[in-house]
């Protein structure tokens, strides 16, 4: 999944905040992670037990030539700089401790039910 587009080097500069509307329209939940961070392990490990439909794309930032570029703009959009970042229709819900306190709290299910999200596990 290209999150901006091809970039050729004559190409603009991406739009962000279309290409963040795209991104919402087609999945409401994207989270940005590091394969080989364990707090995105941990996030990820626990957004699967929810059995979501549509599923998270999960673009693993560590992987893409342009990650540097990407932590920069989502750091300036969302306001976070660490990994994961979980979007949920285009706004930041935290990371692995935000996302695990709200499943402690039994707050997960309903924001992602509030958010269009089918949860199809019995949590």
């Amino acid at each position: 999944l290209s999150i901006y587009g091809d970039r050729d080097a004559g190409s603009p500069s991406p739009d962000w905040s279309a290409r963040m509307k795209l991104l919402d329209s087609e999945t409401p939940l994207v989270v940005f992670s590091k394969t080989y961070c364990r707090y995105s392990k941990k996030a990820k490990d626990l957004l699967e037990l929810y059995d979501l439909s549509p599923k998270p794309i999960i673009i693993e930032v560590d992987l893409r030539d342009d990650g540097n570029f990407i932590k920069t703009v989502l750091t300036r959009l969302t306001g976070r700089s660490t990994f994961p970042n979980a979007i949920l229709r285009g706004k930041s819900i935290g990371g692995s401790d935000e996302i695990a306190m709200m499943h402690k709290d039994h707050r997960l299910r309903q924001l992602f039910e509030d958010a269009g999200l089918m949860v199809r596990a019995d949590l």
